[in-house]
């Protein structure tokens, strides 16, 4: 990782926290990612208590972090239903011969989606997407047809969501 000493030292120069060889992280570092992924909106001085650290310090670890592409960003959590998604669906697709490009632009250009991922096996891509109801979800799925294969599911739980992986 770019920018990140395998350990931190004092103003003195001794170490004072050895770093992770597989993440580049020291358990401090690590303890800031854990906490900003449960609150991002968390303030400064509530995340020093929480490590132990001052303010100042924090935000410091906090920039470094943002720097290097530890931390890419911050959001709110939003609930589709609440907005009138009713519908969470996965579309698995597979792309016609020469018409990759194609189904890549009609995912990119259809609002519902919100993520797609392209994967190894019988299909190229899964999709997740919100619809209104089944309707809306036909002329999604219409919208990607032309270009390839495709198989939908309606979602029927999410048991684990955005879980941050053991650092």
């Amino acid at each position: 990782m770019p920018n990140i000493k395998s350990y931190e030292t004092s103003k003195a120069g001794e170490p004072v926290g050895l770093r992770s060889e597989k993440t580049g992280l020291d358990r401090i570092d690590t303890a800031i990612v854990k906490e900003l992924c449960a609150d991002s909106r968390i303030s400064r001085a509530e995340l020093a208590r929480r490590v132990g650290l001052s303010a100042p310090s924090v935000a410091d670890r906090v920039r470094r972090l943002e720097d290097v592409g530890i931390i890419t960003g911050y959001g709110a959590r939003i609930d589709p239903s609440r907005l009138g998604f009713g519908l969470t669906i996965l579309i698995r697709a597979r792309p016609l011969p020469g018409e990759m490009k194609n189904m890549i632009e009609a995912i990119r250009n259809t609002p519902q989606i919100v993520a797609c991922d392209r994967v190894s096996g019988d299909d190229c891509f899964v999709a997740r997407a919100h619809v209104r109801d089944v309707a809306e979800m036909e002329a999604l799925v219409d919208r990607i047809v032309p270009f390839g294969a495709t198989n939908s599911s309606v979602v029927q739980s999410t048991p684990v969501t955005d879980r941050l992986v053991e650092l």
